[in-house]
């Protein structure tokens, strides 16, 4: 309830988006057609018909851009300069993936100056409908007409929290009328102070709430006590339930918890849900189809390369071209992990006889001249030449293109219970780790590292590392 406007913004924005994207789509090839044939003397299109596939490519790629740059992440009294920053982000994005995956499926037909011209008109259109939709929500917020009072039961430091969070976010539309005492005396003289210095009135006791609801306009209770004291409260509640007024729960269950909480169903058994993942089931399904497209993608682009690579390994030393080794995967699935072999044959088994060389600390085997390593093993571990097969396993579902590199089982068995969370996401052709000086990193480093990851993730920090891979695998810096 609390940003239930905000959520409708964001759908709106989105249908906005699609409107958007059927007329630029009509409007670009009219004018490329019409006035860029008359007045520039270009050539003419193919007919329209040849074009739809085309569009909808295009319209797809754009609206997984718009989502992996928190274009429908937005409040409802967004600046238009935010509206048009978010949407150039998309375009560009946009306008290389079109242009690649037009390449790659042979579309010769396709005229650049359309695509150019469709993304600018959707750049304009788009910024301005979403901008209009958000006059439109701040005018029916200083009416009234979106606006949803509320109380708080409760004077307790988180109390004064809730209470800060909804004042400091107009755009949420709601009006918080003051809160209820759960005792006589209210709470402690401190937090007594802040909610008046907050502007909030006392409006009584908590035994005085229902009189209230029917003297008054509340159409929501927030009941911030300690969950202790919560049982106490069942009679109010119910009241609330037969007056219809909306009743959320701000007890701290479990403070010393970092998970994000979120209310589920089972059939007719409701639970809540601690997690420390992300749970954004959107914006998870485009990262899985990004992985799907940029595999793919990869694996038909690079098929020379690889294939040079497959015979300049069959020639230059015996054994097999692919080096095949058990990883672990999300939550400790086991899958076979697939890179080009850069060691001599059967190096496993020697492994253990190099033991007393290892260089790095914690559970990990590092050796920065490892005797091992073939000549040319040493130029495909420098330009990360040999993670190339792993597309494969990206495009199987057993790994991403971003994500915590995957350790081996014997790795994991040491692992302190505090470092396992790294397997909670499913693991990546490259990470933070990737980025920040890999072989230069101390164990712990890289462990804090692919938390951070998995804490702070989205779509737009998973092209930030993307982004990020390519210099840093032209330096070879930090490669092992």
């Amino acid at each position: 309830m609390l940003k239930r406007y905000r959520k409708q913004f964001n759908i709106l924005c989105f249908l906005v988006d699609l409107l958007a994207v059927t007329l630029c789509s009509v409007l670009a090839y009219w004018v490329r057609d019409g006035i860029g044939l008359n007045m520039f003397h270009l050539k003419p299109l193919f007919p329209i018909s040849s074009y739809v596939p085309v569009f909808i490519l295009a319209a797809l790629a754009l609206v997984g851009s718009l989502f992996a740059v928190g274009a429908y992440r937005v409040h409802p009294l967004t600046r238009l300069s935010t509206f048009l920053i978010n949407n150039a982000k998309a375009v560009l994005l946009t306008l290389v993936l079109t242009l690649a995956l037009a390449y790659v499926l042979r579309l010769n037909f396709v005229s650049r100056t359309l695509v150019i011209l469709f993304l600018s008109l959707f750049l304009a259109l788009s910024s301005l409908f979403k901008y209009w939709l958000s006059l439109g929500f701040a005018f029916q917020t200083k009416t009234g007409s979106l606006v949803r009072v509320l109380v708080i039961v409760g004077c307790t430091a988180r109390a004064r929290q809730i209470a800060e969070l909804v004042l400091a976010h107009r755009e949420w539309g709601l009006s918080l009328r003051g809160f209820f005492s759960e005792r006589k005396g209210g709470g402690s003289p401190q937090d007594m102070e802040a909610m008046q210095r907050l502007g909030l009135p006392c409006l009584g006791m908590a035994s005085d709430l229902p009189r209230a609801m029917e003297r008054e306009v509340i159409d929501a209770v927030v009941f911030a006590v300690d969950s202790r004291s919560l049982r106490n409260f069942e009679d109010l509640c119910l009241t609330c339930e037969d007056m219809g007024v909306d009743v959320l729960i701000a007890a701290n269950l479990f403070p010393h918890l970092i998970s994000n909480i979120r209310f589920e169903q089972l059939d007719e058994i409701p639970v809540l849900h601690f997690t420390t993942t992300p749970q954004d089931q959107v914006a998870l399904f485009i990262k899985r189809l990004l992985d799907i497209s940029g595999s793919l993608t990869a694996l038909i682009l690079l098929s020379p390369l690889l294939l040079l690579f497959m015979a300049l390994i069959r020639m230059t030393s015996p054994g097999p071209v692919f080096f095949r080794q058990e990883r672990m995967g999300l939550n400790g699935r086991r899958f076979t992990l697939y890179k080009f072999r850069t060691m001599v044959k059967d190096a496993e088994k020697i492994k253990e006889n190099l033991s007393h060389l290892n260089e790095a600390d914690g559970p990990v085997f590092k050796i920065r001249n490892d005797p091992r390593i073939t000549p040319l093993g040493r130029i495909l571990r420098k330009t990360s030449v040999d993670e190339l097969p792993q597309f494969w396993n990206v495009l199987r579902g057993e790994m991403s293109l971003v994500g915590p590199r995957p350790p081996i089982p014997a790795e994991v068995e040491h692992y302190e219970r505090w470092q396992r969370r790294r397997l909670s996401m499913r693991p990546g052709l490259t990470c933070l780790w990737q980025v920040s000086g890999r072989s230069e990193l101390d164990f712990d480093q890289w462990m804090k590292l692919d938390l951070e990851y998995i804490d702070k993730w989205g779509l737009a920090l998973d092209l930030k590392i993307i982004l990020k891979t390519i210099p840093a695998v032209l330096s070879g810096r930090g490669a092992a």
